[in-house]
């Protein structure tokens, strides 16, 4: 039923082929406009949905307790040019910064290495403890910091633009550099990271992809064809994202390039099969590659969309909303490629354009491609059939060092400090602050009650302060009790102490109305899983009053549960993408033989990529938890399409070997484009900023690698071997029968 409609839809497609190009010329248009406004979102608490574990702790604390916002001025002298930040010109320099950017509108205060002196032998004469606030012990790096009115300033990037026009007016001293960092440098650098980089990577993986195809067809039309359905689907994915109001953030942001490359793997297998027919001589060669490859695409997209589905039901927002829009977006490649790829071939073959090859066979042979595909693919045919036990003890050597790799993994969900954007100089100012003047991380307890300001409450806070500082690098922990010299009995007199207090020192600590209040944790180390565990057994430990609460809530707290997500996501969405790839594929092939051949090149490449990681020390991050979905997803539709051709070509007669040879040299250079054409996809992530996007790129790229490696040779292997089984336990039945039989006659 599938190919009589696929068959009829290539007639259709040579009758209205001009009507379906203008349809897809319309399509691209609207998308491309709809694209365009699809938002970008650049906030960290996009990582997790709204119900996730102090979530909602940590949006209370945000509205109600916005307090400052700090932008850090980095001052750096080359030793070489001037000897020290605290050399008078350099200091008359920071004056200048100072008044600069004090006038910036919605500026509390700004601190500097001025506070402690307006001369070097002044300055140095202060404690070491006063100094490292404002310099470093090298006397290399100065610090101004600014605290903003976090309900003043205006949009982030509105805010580092405005200090950064503000900072290069003020006059340089000779091998000096001044360079805008902190909390609101952060925002900007992530907020340029991702829009910069989801524009870059989608454009690098589309030159890459088309002169890659350029290459391999030797035509100027071919690469037209493969890539502008899927194009469209990209755009028209995207389109979508606005109207369903998914934004793009730095996850779905990646999407782009890895669907083009994911849509020109259905487009090359397709595109293969239709020359490889006309080169037979098959007049209705449309006809056949839509019927042949079109059943198998329509099975191993239904695979991968499967696969990458699975990742929407992560408790990782970001993960979720990648699975989803992954869906969508494969599911349009591959209806994109067979509504219009068909039509875009008869217009190519109509006007004469796929016989038109260009003649640039020093350059192919310059770069390898000419042979490339052709002598790889015949060397796997000759390995993979010729030399079988040669080539299981290879991948048995080779499985030792893997599983070492795969012991060696580690995790970094909680790892903040490597999402920073590389090479940014705001993020490389910021790294020297966090290096040279950052000793502590900071946490917060929210307390809520009717009303904060009774000795019972105070005396909870002084309670919860005191067990909290039993947890080990717990150097602090100061909340609104500690701002009174003492707490009084009676609530009226306690009630005009707080309200006695400033101002600017209380809103950090309580709300107007007085029913929340804040604990600051400062730590000298850093606040992970274990410590937040200890943390929040230290506050269960104190008997509360009845109408209060009181919950350990921060940023820290928040990032410090990814490893357990990304553990939970891990084993969840691969298990489930198995069952429902394993699901599909029964209802292909109906034999759990072909479905286990199906499967064990992917579980190799898994495995392969996996013990990789180890070895070259990528390491887990909510990017690189979805290698093995993805591998499942696409290196089944390597499977899928060899298995499918090798029962092709045995239907017509041949042996084993002779169908397993043909079904090598075509299905698996056909494997092969798409391999290379999907790996650049994935590879044009590099590009971005964000290392572990990078390391996710390069580890997706080599696992496309490993699928299209084992696929052939895992698949001869195992249908050489079945069918040894076969005839094995054929013969031992016909000799128990012959057995059965002589002593049948001998007893008569």
């Amino acid at each position: 039923m599938i190919q009589r409609i696929l068959n009829r839809w290539a007639e259709f497609s040579k009758r209205y082929y001009m009507l379906i190009i203008v349809i897809a010329l319309v399509i691209a248009s609207m998308s491309f406009i709809s694209a365009k406004e699809t938002e970008i979102d650049t906030n960290y608490l996009g990582f997790f949905y709204p119900d996730t574990n102090y979530m909602e702790e940590i949006r209370f604390i945000q509205s109600e307790f916005p307090g400052t916002e700090t932008a850090q001025i980095l001052i750096e002298v080359d030793r070489i040019t001037a000897k020290t930040v605290l050399e008078d010109n350099i200091l008359i320099m920071t004056e200048d910064l100072v008044a600069a950017v004090s006038d910036v509108a919605g500026v509390q205060s700004v601190t500097s290495v001025l506070d402690l002196g307006r001369t070097k032998e002044e300055i140095v004469s202060k404690p070491l403890e006063l100094r490292n606030l404002h310099v470093n012990d090298e006397l290399r790096y100065s610090l101004i910091t600014v605290e903003l009115d976090a309900t003043e300033v205006p949009e982030s990037r509105e805010l580092v633009e405005i200090f950064q026009k503000t900072i290069a007016k003020v006059n340089r001293v000779g091998g000096s550099t001044v360079t805008l960092t902190g909390g609101i440098a952060w925002g900007y650098a992530w907020d340029n990271a991702i829009r910069r980089g989801f524009s870059r990577s989608l454009l690098v993986g589309f030159i890459a992809i088309f002169i890659l195809l350029f290459l391999l067809f030797k035509s100027p039309t071919t690469p037209f064809v493969i890539m502008f359905p899927v194009l469209t689907a990209v755009l028209a994915s995207f389109g979508l994202m606005h109207y369903i109001k998914i934004p793009l953030n730095f996850l779905t942001a990646m999407f782009g390039a890895v669907t083009l490359g994911l849509g020109v793997d259905y487009s090359v297998h397709l595109v293969h099969r239709y020359h490889e027919e006309v080169a037979r001589g098959n007049g209705n060669a449309l006809n056949k590659a839509c019927m042949m490859i079109g059943r198998n695409t329509l099975f191993t997209s239904l695979t991968t969309m499967a696969a990458f589905s699975a990742m929407a039901l992560s408790p990782i927002r970001m993960l979720g909303e990648y699975g989803l829009m992954s869906f969508i977006a494969i599911s349009f490649s591959a209806l994109s490629v067979f509504l219009f790829i068909p039509s875009l071939l008869i217009l190519e073959e109509r006007i004469g354009w796929r016989t038109r090859t260009l003649d640039f066979s020093r350059i192919s042979h310059l770069v390898g491609t000419d042979r490339f595909i052709p002598r790889t693919v015949e060397r796997v045919a000759d390995f993979s059939i010729k030399k079988s036990l040669g080539a299981i003890i290879i991948i048995a050597l080779t499985l030792i060092p893997i599983f070492a790799g795969v012991g060696m993994i580690r995790t970094e969900g909680d790892n903040q400090e490597m999402w920073i954007p590389q090479g940014d100089p705001l993020m490389v100012a910021w790294k020297v602050v966090d290096e040279e003047f950052c000793n502590y991380d900071y946490s917060t307890i929210l307390v809520l009650s009717d009303d904060i300001r009774t000795p019972e409450i105070m005396d909870a806070l002084a309670q919860i302060e005191a067990s909290v500082m039993d947890v080990p690098g717990v150097v602090e922990a100061i909340g609104l009790n500690n701002l009174l010299k003492e707490v009084p009995v009676d609530k009226k007199k306690l009630e005009a102490q707080i309200a006695a207090i400033p101002e600017d020192v209380r809103e950090s600590f309580v709300t107007d109305d007085y029913t929340a209040s804040l604990i600051i944790i400062k730590t000298d180390s850093e606040i992970d899983e274990k410590r937040v565990k200890e943390i929040d057994d230290a506050i269960l430990f104190v008997e509360t009053p009845d109408d209060a609460t009181f919950r350990h809530a921060s940023f820290s707290t928040l990032f410090a549960q990814m490893d357990r997500l990304m553990d939970e996501s891990r084993a969840e969405t691969t298990l489930i993408s198995l069952v429902l790839v394993f699901t599909i594929l029964f209802i292909f092939f109906r034999s759990f033989v072909w479905i286990l051949l199906a499967f064990a090149p992917v579980l190799f490449a898994i495995v392969y990529s996996l013990g990789t990681m180890g070895l070259v020390g990528i390491p887990f991050t909510p990017l690189t938890i979805m290698i093995g979905t993805i591998l499942i997803g696409i290196g089944t539709d390597y499977s899928v399409h060899f298995i499918s051709r090798y029962r092709e070509e045995r239907g017509k007669g041949f042996d084993t070997r002779a169908a397993l040879h043909t079904t090598t040299l075509t299905v698996g250079a056909a494997i092969m484009t798409a391999t290379l054409t999907t790996m650049f996809g994935f590879l044009a992530l590099t590009t971005m900023s964000l290392v572990p996007v990078r390391a996710f790129g390069i580890l997706a790229a080599l696992g496309l690698i490993y699928a299209a490696f084992f696929t052939p040779i895992i698949v001869s292997l195992g249908i050489i071997v079945h069918e040894r089984v076969i005839r094995t336990g054929r013969w031992l039945l016909d000799e128990l029968r012959r057995g059965v039989r002589r002593a049948g006659l001998k007893g008569n």
